[in-house]
């Protein structure tokens, strides 16, 4: 009778046991977390120049990639590949100041603890504006939706640029008979 009851509170013991070391595991990695977060906040401008800071960028090809830096006050768009060009320069104080702000409280909002499929449901689940982009909760345009906007305009302005050119190279040319 006392073996029985042995084995049984033995068995007690070491799921109590394997419930503990779970959760002093589980308490270690969140502190890890934790810290290794402070520490990227506290290094951030040890590691890079404070002037130059990257606001992101995607890759859009096989070593290609449009990259988007603050530098001096300034917002700059780069396509990045065998070279960099400029694509678009923000320099209007104010544009700069809305589109760093959005950009800041976007950081924020993304570094939070919610998981990235419950972040793609809500999006999905959000309403949408006629051009098919998410609406802003405060009427603001997102800093998707500028730099859209921005890069269109550039595209529209090369394309006119081209037009100019090739009317008036088509102008100069003289029949010669």
């Amino acid at each position: 009778m006392s073996s029985l009851l042995l084995e049984s509170n033995g068995s007690y013991n070491a799921s109590w046991e394997l419930i503990k070391i779970v959760l002093v595991l589980a308490l270690i990695v969140g502190l890890i977390i934790v810290l290794l977060r402070f520490i990227g906040k506290r290094n951030r401008g040890w590691w890079m120049n404070r002037s130059l800071r990257s606001l992101g960028g995607i890759g859009v090809g096989t070593n290609k990639s449009l990259q988007i830096v603050e530098w001096n006050g300034r917002i700059y768009v780069l396509g990045v590949g065998d070279d960099v060009t400029l694509l678009e320069a923000i320099t209007d104080p104010d544009t700069v100041a809305v589109l760093l702000a959005e950009h800041d409280t976007a950081n924020v909002t993304a570094a939070s603890t919610v998981p990235d499929w419950l972040r793609r449901l809500a999006n999905r689940l959000q309403p949408r504006e006629a051009n098919g982009a998410p609406a802003s909760s405060d009427g603001q345009p997102s800093f998707e939706q500028t730099l859209e906007d921005r890069l269109r305009q550039l595209s529209e302005r090369r394309r006119k640029a081209e037009e100019l050119l090739d009317q008036g190279r088509s102008g100069d040319r003289t029949d010669e008979s």
